[in-house]
């Protein structure tokens, strides 16, 4: 199976800081679970987005506070949650199993790794990552996304072939899916 679960954690790092420039709202169930969302729950319509300002509201030069020592602009407090709360919610898988659907998994699959590389170019564009960063995990990146093919699928046995099972399903992402179905 294609080392996803490296690249996959990092690149989520990579989408929350996009995730800044979006309104997210923040609410807790009955159960007293914190969920995030774009959307606000229906039982809570009236619930206000999440405050997330970019490099956590302070200005000025790759000196100042607001900034980390390699130049990068920091991320926000509000935002690293987010990103510890949208990293749970991708770990899980849908417990519903569906077939083994070889060109639905490796189509899932280069369309969330064509995401994770267009975030980290915009959080690259936008200072929250140092070029090396975004070479490091876009070339773990690329290099899994080629690796999976319909021909690697159909080939597929054992834990690898659970693993695109497991993309076969839509609602799954590859860090879920990476992550439960490890060889």
């Amino acid at each position: 199976m294609p080392a996803w679960s490296r690249a996959a954690c990092a690149a989520v790092g990579l989408w929350a800081c996009a995730l800044a420039a979006q309104p997210v709202y923040k609410w807790v169930d009955a159960e007293g679970k914190t969920h995030y969302g774009s959307q606000p729950p229906q039982t809570q319509p009236d619930a206000a987005p999440l405050k997330i300002t970019p490099n956590g509201g302070s200005g000025g030069s790759p000196s100042g506070a607001g900034y980390n020592p390699d130049g990068t602009k920091k991320v926000p407090k509000e935002v690293r949650d987010m990103e510890a709360g949208l990293a749970k919610g991708l770990q899980k898988v849908d417990p519903k199993e569906v077939p083994l659907n070889c060109s639905a998994a490796v189509s899932n699959v280069h369309d969330q790794a064509d995401t994770m590389l267009e975030v980290g170019q915009k959080n690259l564009k936008d200072g929250y990552m140092t070029q090396a960063q975004f070479d490091a995990t876009a070339a773990k990146i690329r290099q899994n996304r080629a690796e999976t093919t319909l021909g690697d699928c159909q080939s597929a046995t054992g834990a690898k072939k659970a693993f695109y099972q497991c993309m076969s399903n839509s609602y799954n992402h590859i860090m879920g899916c990476s992550q439960k179905h490890r060889p």
